[in-house]
């Protein structure tokens, strides 16, 4: 797991919490699409600069379980809620690239669907396992996932012209995600096939 990005951001999240004590998890859940649409529709605009702003919003992803967590408010529909709005937002952070015309749509999906397989591989082994294990196993998380599509969109903002193999910045760490995102799609098979 590339986990060089968690430390920081358990930091940042833990200092943000401590005033949320009296909002639902839930409700911030649903707050945090908000982030990943004002996304979307700028990048799809071409306001790549605007956009970079509307993604460290997502922050608000992260608070939700910090919330729910540090003051006992965890229940079975808030991680189903949680996860559901989570392949929205990919959904809509991924797509942005091809609708813009940044990525070509071939790589756009083959993104899109590892990034769901990579989740749903880890939510079906533990729901196979009737949630006595846990298989945030491999490479790759969502949380490293989406810093690499930042700093992507950054790169290309500061290198537009970079391109090899007639592949732009962006498209070049698109497919090292999904090659990532493959590994990880397999690690978490393979921990399935010997756990359960």
């Amino acid at each position: 797991m590339l986990s060089f990005f968690k430390p920081n951001i358990d930091k940042i999240t833990q200092r943000l919490v401590s005033p949320l004590a009296g909002i639902d998890p839930n409700t911030l859940t649903l707050i945090g699409i908000v982030p990943s649409l004002l996304f979307f529709v700028s990048v799809i605009n071409h306001l790549y600069w605007l956009s970079l702003i509307f993604y460290l919003g997502n922050v608000f992803d992260l608070l939700d379980g910090a919330v729910a967590k540090r003051f006992h408010k965890v229940t079975p529909f808030g991680g189903f809620l949680d996860s559901t709005i989570d392949r929205i937002s990919d959904f809509l952070i991924i797509t942005a690239f091809g609708f813009a015309g940044l990525v070509n749509w071939p790589i756009v999906l083959s993104l899109l669907l590892f990034s769901y397989l990579v989740s749903y591989a880890r939510s079906r082994a533990e729901l196979a396992s009737r949630a006595t294990q846990v298989f945030a196993v491999g490479l790759i998380e969502r949380t490293e996932r989406l810093a690499i599509i930042f700093f992507s969109l950054l790169a290309y903002l500061i290198f537009p012209q970079l391109n090899i193999a007639n592949f732009n910045i962006i498209e070049l760490i698109f497919l090292i995600l999904i090659i990532l995102s493959v590994i990880t799609f397999l690690q978490r098979i393979n921990a399935a096939y010997k756990r359960l």
